[in-house]
């Protein structure tokens, strides 16, 4: 189960060497999810399932779905639907739990195995590296003080630079978004940071079902650095709490918890998409 969301994820990998028998791994938490299935698919690199090398041009199709109970609570129930079934296929049990809950496929696979990769090749070829090659790092905050400095630092130590707006002179800009779009534009990658400062639900269901929420304008920049950066250079990061609603699934984002390993997270992904930073610093 996943610490974060409390969401049991599945994965069934169809190859094309073997069409007959898939490919399962039940019961992931998503920052297992991410690291050894979702991140090395679109990187074009090898997968490991169950000890077995899946490269990545072998692969018909990746099918990712989640539950809310784990792989063995369903298995009780689809074995007994398939015992008064009059029909046996030769599918095991666990296949089945990869058709039950919610089906992210779309939110999470975006494209054929490598296609970042590729995409990042195309890019270089045709001149457009500046992404690659600037080294200032966007951070959007709410109103947590300690979280919004320890990424700051944390982003110095790696030999980056942290723009945080209110940091930065007016320069004779006359509005909050004159100067975003400013700061924005030569930002390589960017940090949202979610922190519970508000609370909202539907007016339906005011006041009772009020939830902490990050603040608007951090979904708001949010959305607008996807848009602008592509998923692959946006980290969210959350800081875990009680009732704490994150926002829904925004273009396949998997949000990464404010814990002690965030940092070794976020080097991985710098280091993904090229840049030059080591993790040894942080220690």
């Amino acid at each position: 189960m996943s610490e974060e969301d409390g969401y049991y994820y599945h994965v069934r990998i169809t190859l094309k060497s073997n069409r007959i028998t898939d490919e399962l791994k039940l019961d992931l938490d998503r920052k297992t999810l991410n690291n050894r299935f979702i991140i090395p698919y679109e990187l074009g690199n090898i997968i490991m399932v169950k000890g077995k090398h899946i490269d990545p041009s072998d692969i018909e199709r990746i099918q990712i779905n989640r539950t809310q109970v784990p792989s063995s609570q369903l298995l009780t129930k689809i074995r007994a639907k398939r015992a008064g079934s009059r029909v046996g296929l030769p599918i095991s049990d666990e296949w089945y739990v990869t058709k039950e809950g919610e089906d992210l496929t779309d939110k999470l696979v975006l494209g054929p195995p490598g296609y970042k990769k590729e995409k990042k090749k195309n890019l270089e070829s045709m001149g457009h590296n500046t992404l690659s090659s600037s080294s200032k790092i966007f951070i959007v905050h709410g109103h947590d003080e300690e979280m919004k400095q320890s990424v700051a630092r944390i982003i110095e130590k790696l030999g980056l630079e942290a723009i945080i707006l209110h940091e930065k002179a007016n320069e004779g800009l006359k509005s909050i978004i004159e100067k975003f779009e400013k700061h924005s534009s030569n930002a390589s990658f960017a940090i949202i940071l979610l922190s519970p400062d508000d609370k909202g639900c539907t007016a339906n269901s005011f006041p009772n079902a009020a939830k902490f929420r990050a603040r608007q304008n951090v979904i708001l920049e949010l959305g607008y650095f996807i848009g602008k950066l592509g998923r692959e250079r946006v980290l969210a990061l959350y800081k875990q709490s009680t009732n704490f609603e994150l926002p829904s699934d925004i273009a396949g984002t998997l949000y990464t918890p404010y814990d002690n390993k965030w940092q070794f997270e976020l080097v991985r992904e710098l280091k993904a998409y090229g840049y030059d930073v080591d993790a040894n610093k942080l220690l």
